[in-house]
């Protein structure tokens, strides 16, 4: 089963394998005298037309094998591969993707496992979406590839040699001509089997080499770089209302339940999650945010918002599946404690609030066939262990004080209902 990773990235150069034929001129010594000034104008024009058709597609392409195993080059065949690069460009080397739909979507800063076929030969790969939007698996960039030659599963070596910077070869090279090429490794582990040597520039920019021990040679090659190209561009932001957003009511009165998704803040009631637009329309003002920020999907981001001179700063996220502004994200948690302003408020569904018993509440829970949990002074009350990072009332009793009251009360949900 392909999987989808969530991911912090950063990224650098992509491309495929372009010649750029030379553009011969003629010496001065060679050209008459008397050249007029129209005849050279052509000239020059003829040879920046010709330089520009002889441009590769991607700036970043390269005819030669580098010596650095930091440029995180792969030559397979006759194609040298630099990664990260373009699905399409990799397509275009022969490669066809297997086992799963190009319009497969993969979130934003996320990478998605796949499998490429060519010829009756087998590579792995990442397909990596460093933009701020969802996109399908043919609008990313391929971040690594594992080549794998020690079993009939994966590259027969004889009908396409792999080699790597610095002249490494699979099914040829040894751990002393790693060594001899790249230096000593970052990492190294020895298994039953194999020698695993990592040579790594930093989380998601390494290279793994696998040297089997039955031969000492070179069988399997993973060579990862999610840094991101400098000519890379992350997408557009939607600036329309999305569905989900303007499908949201408001709740007209508090539920019966603690856990149900109602909640009254400063004197509103709201449904969570909510969207920060439904905040704003009851008052409440986002501070020192750029006219332009967003939120790509599936991120998160902090902002203070101000009403009635209270500042509170609240966790928002985006559940849509473009990048969008921050009006259009959703607030899934609100907190308030006794140290806050008496201006913030919250109250529950089935009316707890600041000042709840200890007791009362675990008797509620109880009723309900609520698992609770207590810890460190916070008393947690959930639905199922399934549910209790998403949805879930706590607590918090200040032990020094009043060990019974709820001095602070949180309450999150993060499914859209």
């Amino acid at each position: 089963m392909k999987r989808k990773m969530m991911i912090a990235l950063l990224m650098a150069a992509s491309l495929c394998t372009v010649s750029v034929p030379v553009i011969a001129q003629e010496t001065a010594g060679t050209q008459e005298a008397a050249q007029t000034e129209e005849t050279a104008e052509a000239q020059e024009t003829a040879v920046a037309e010709n330089t520009e058709e002889a441009q590769p597609a991607d700036p970043h392409a390269s005819t030669t094998l580098s010596d650095n195993i930091y440029d995180f080059q792969l030559k397979m065949g006759d194609d040298i591969c630099q990664f990260p690069m373009t699905y399409e460009a990799f397509t275009a080397l022969g490669w066809q993707l297997s086992g799963v739909e190009e319009d497969e979507s993969v979130p934003s800063n996320s990478y998605y496992m796949i499998d490429f076929e060519k010829e009756g030969l087998r590579i792995g790969a990442e397909a990596i979406n460093l933009g701020i939007n969802q996109t399908p698996v043919s609008q990313c960039l391929i971040g690594s590839v594992t080549v794998d030659a020690s079993s009939s599963y994966g590259v027969d070596l004889s009908k396409m040699p792999v080699e790597l910077a610095g002249g490494i070869q699979m099914g040829t090279s040894t751990v002393d001509d790693i060594k001899a090429a790249y230096g000593d490794p970052s990492d190294v582990y020895e298994g039953d089997y194999y020698t695993q040597m990592t040579y790594s520039k930093d989380t998601y920019e390494r290279v793994e080499l696998y040297v089997y021990k039955d031969d000492n040679t070179l069988k399997k090659v993973d060579v990862r770089n999610f840094s991101e190209p400098e000519d890379f561009e992350k997408g557009e932001v939607d600036t329309s209302t999305p569905d989900v957003v303007s499908e949201y009511q408001a709740p007209q009165e508090l539920g019966s339940d603690m856990l149900d998704p109602v909640v009254e803040y400063c004197g509103d009631l709201y449904q969570l999650p909510a969207p920060v637009s439904a905040f704003e329309a009851n008052g409440w003002v986002i501070q020192d945010a750029a006219e332009d920020a967003y939120v790509e999907v599936g991120g998160l981001e902090f902002i203070d918002m101000m009403k009635n001179n209270q500042s509170v700063r609240f966790s928002i996220y985006n559940k849509t599946s473009n990048a969008v502004t921050l009006s259009n994200c959703f607030v899934t948690e609100l907190e308030v404690g006794n140290y806050d302003s008496d201006s913030l408020s919250l109250k529950l569904s089935g009316g707890f609030t600041l000042g709840a018993s200890k007791s009362d509440l675990m008797a509620a829970a109880q009723e309900k066939g609520y698992l609770y949990d207590e810890e460190n002074g916070y008393l947690t009350i959930y639905e199922s262990e399934d549910t209790k990072i998403d949805t879930r009332a706590q607590f918090w009793f200040n032990e020094d004080e009043d060990p019974d009251t709820a001095a602070a009360v949180t309450y999150k949900n993060y499914n859209l209902q």
